[in-house]
């Protein structure tokens, strides 16, 4: 059972008052509120207190914030934080009236037609080329965090793993544990790399895989097994799942998921002007493609072994040690 959200319908925070709960992420709570002093609906985001103890979080919550308040896009949900007095933490973000893409996905039955998962891939990779061309990689891509408006226009949404060009890195033990979704993470991400941008081309790739078929590319029985497919496995052709994709399209997206980052698309610009062709007769050359089979990367298969033989020598030292305690034991008994 979910514990108990902080706030219930009527409750006031500040000058907003609490209309409903919309759910909570990581370490923050969602709530649709209405702004008592103007009557606009807003959404506020309340970090979990009990984690402010960690100076880390701290940090992320205030670059979340920070970099809301530089965006605007109509690909990007918008921020209305004004900086004032906080009786608590928060941010004030637009509430949009719409569903999450993981909804829509499910409601639509998995794969949609091929031209709404044309559209939705523009749509994400022309906010991509917005925010990387200001610096920001999003670094956690999903269906979960984009919203669908009735206008059928995507919202990118959650920039509480978002990295800033430049800055400093930032850990935090609840985050670093779950950097990213397993399903759209970019293997660089899952060796432990920060990722760049090319890695939410990767994210971006994985999504218009899983329009066009109904499914992510690796599956497993736990977040183990998915990481290790990004890192050892191929995907399965989508024109072998879906055989009425074009060929050319199918090229696009696996270039945006290749394993390796300098295989991949070098930007989302480059990602989105294949994209804008995808639909025009003989405007994408498919023998510029190269879709073989890429090595696999050593990642969690590395260290497994590395752990292997770290046992390995503890257990040797181990026995090691008791030998040597076996002889002393054995003299002390033979001299009394």
């Amino acid at each position: 059972m979910s514990p108990p959200v902080r706030f219930v319908p009527g409750q006031q925070i500040d000058h907003y008052e609490v209309l409903e709960p919309l759910g909570e992420g990581a370490y923050a709570e969602i709530y649709k509120a209405r702004d008592t002093d103007s009557g606009q609906v807003v959404v506020l985001k309340c970090p979990n207190p009990m984690l402010f103890a960690d100076p880390g979080l701290f940090q992320r919550y205030q670059r979340e914030r920070e970099i809301a308040r530089t965006l605007d896009h109509p690909g990007v949900l918008h921020s209305l934080d004004d900086a004032g007095h906080r009786s608590e933490p928060y941010v004030v973000m637009e509430y949009v009236d719409g569903v999450n893409l993981r909804r829509r996905l499910r409601d639509q039955g998995g794969s949609v037609p091929i031209a709404q998962a044309l559209d939705w891939g523009r749509q994400l990779t022309r906010t991509l080329v917005y925010l990387h061309d200001r610096g920001i990689v999003h670094r956690d891509l999903k269906p979960e965090n984009v919203l669908v408006q009735s206008d059928g226009t995507l919202k990118i949404l959650d920039f509480g793993t978002a990295l800033l060009r430049g800055a400093r890195r930032l850990t935090w033990r609840h985050l670093s544990e779950s950097l990213g979704t397993p399903d759209y993470m970019s293997p660089e991400q899952i060796q432990g790399d920060r990722g760049d941008e090319r890695s939410d081309v990767y994210a971006v790739g994985v999504m218009m895989y899983e329009f066009l078929t109904g499914r992510v590319p690796f599956e497993g029985d736990n977040w183990m097994a998915v990481m290790q497919g990004h890192l050892q496995r191929s995907p399965v052709r989508i024109r072998t799942l879906r055989p009425d994709v074009p060929a050319e399209l199918e090229a696009i997206v696996l270039t945006a998921m290749r394993r390796y980052p300098e295989h991949r698309y070098p930007s989302a610009q480059a990602l989105l002007d294949d994209l804008e062709k995808a639909d025009a007769p003989g405007a994408i050359d498919l023998s510029a493609f190269d879709l073989a089979p890429e090595a696999p990367m050593g990642g969690l298969a590395a260290a497994a072994d590395s752990t292997a033989r770290l046992w390995k020598l503890v257990a040797t030292v181990a026995l090691g040690f008791i030998g040597v305690v076996a002889v002393i034991i054995t003299l002390s008994v033979v001299l009394r």
